[in-house]
């Protein structure tokens, strides 16, 4: 047996304890940068355990009609919210189901395709937290840059990868956005885990001159989270003083601080600049000894470029490593709940 093929048969015999797949939903707007994080899920837990199903192929027009009709996406009325219930129940129930295809590069929908259940289902979209689905998910993410960067990202991907125009491009980011407030914002409000970005501000905080700038695919984040219920294994992050009071230091920032998140008690994290292979390294042990899977930061796909600087990790791999480590902590609640007949 192949090392990859053991380590998903480790992660794979605690997750088949729960006889139902491990549902993950990940909402946010196009261009959000959800693939990033589905991605860095995938390639921190392994994807032999994984199937993803992309909400797009419920689209009930494609871009030709759409240029028609004029509705976007992002109604919930432009989509086949029905049909996904229904394959999202049996792939829970352990059966097969046919999901739809789109392809942004022709704009329009392909033969659907049969995908088997897996230990952990992902369903990525623009809806994907909405009332309907949310008792189907076990881990509930929405993905909220601010305008600038989600602007920059949806530029990159859709005129370099998937053929649009750049000026029909901009007229329609525009005529989404009160869409995107009226029909997607909102979901926040469920997620376990909301993710905002914006630019680093790392300059902020240095007098007179940065002397050590970061890469533009460096960014501030900002976790909030829902506080566990769990007493959670104690994992400690190490910071060299020495290093820090070095002029070749790496500019960073981490910060928490409970409040209150739209009438909910939250942790809102706050992770800037570059970090250390040396200070995560405890955070990536304990993930790896829950799956057995070593973490290959070169491996990392999505609309964030990869990096050439491999003792160097952004806000954005600490980010992925934090998400991986809540889930995995939310299968162990599960498990808990499970042997003491509670689910």
């Amino acid at each position: 047996m192949s090392d990859d093929a053991a380590s998903c048969s480790f992660l794979q015999s605690q997750l088949t304890k729960l006889q139902t797949p491990f549902v993950i939903g990940i909402a946010g707007d196009s261009g959000s940068g959800k693939t990033i994080f589905s991605d860095g899920i995938r390639r921190i837990l392994g994807p032999n355990l994984i199937r993803t199903i992309t909400m797009d192929g419920y689209h009930k027009e494609n871009r030709a009609q759409r240029s028609v009709s004029g509705r976007l996406p992002l109604d919930p009325g432009a989509n086949k919210f029905e049909l996904l219930l229904e394959h999202l129940r049996l792939l829970r129930s352990n059966s097969a189901a046919e999901i739809p295809q789109y392809n942004h590069a022709t704009g329009d929908f392909e033969p659907s395709k049969k995908i088997e259940p897996a230990p952990i289902i992902i369903i990525e979209g623009l809806h994907a937290l909405y009332p309907e689905f949310l008792e189907l998910l076990d881990y509930k993410i929405f993905v909220d840059p601010c305008r600038e960067i989600k602007w920059e990202w949806k530029f990159a991907r859709d005129v370099a990868k998937r053929g649009h125009r750049a000026e029909k491009l901009e007229e329609e980011m525009l005529a989404r956005e009160a869409a995107y407030k009226r029909w997607i914002d909102f979901q926040k409000i469920n997620a376990d885990i909301v993710i905002k970005i914006f630019p680093t501000r790392m300059k902020e905080f240095a007098r007179y001159d940065f002397i050590n700038p970061l890469p533009n695919t460096f960014y501030n984040v900002e976790l909030i989270i829902k506080p566990s219920s769990l007493q959670l294994p104690s994992i400690k992050l190490p910071f060299n003083l020495s290093q820090m009071i070095s002029i070749k230091t790496l500019p960073f920032l981490l910060a928490a601080t409970a409040c209150r998140y739209w009438g909910k008690s939250a942790v809102d994290i706050h992770i800037d600049g570059a970090f250390p292979q040396e200070t995560i390294a405890a955070l990536e042990a304990h993930i790896t000894e829950c799956t057995a899977i070593k973490i290959d930061h070169m491996a990392a796909e999505g609309n964030i470029p990869q990096k050439p600087e491999e003792e160097m990790l952004s806000s954005t791999d600490l980010t992925q490593l934090i998400v991986a480590w809540q889930f995995l902590e939310a299968v162990r609640d599960r498990l808990t709940m499970k042997e003491k007949g509670a689910v």
